[in-house]
């Protein structure tokens, strides 16, 4: 998967917006959670 910053940048294009500080954080955990479950299931 991308980096967390591709991700992001990519996420405010799309909405054409910058994120909160609430998205970002929700955005973060989601994608921390996706790479811990794609180690495991590796």
């Amino acid at each position: 998967m991308r980096s967390f910053l591709q991700l992001l940048e990519d996420t405010e294009e799309k909405l054409g917006r910058r994120l909160y500080k609430n998205e970002v954080e929700f955005l973060q955990w989601v994608y921390e959670r996706y790479t811990r479950e794609q180690q495991v299931n590796a």
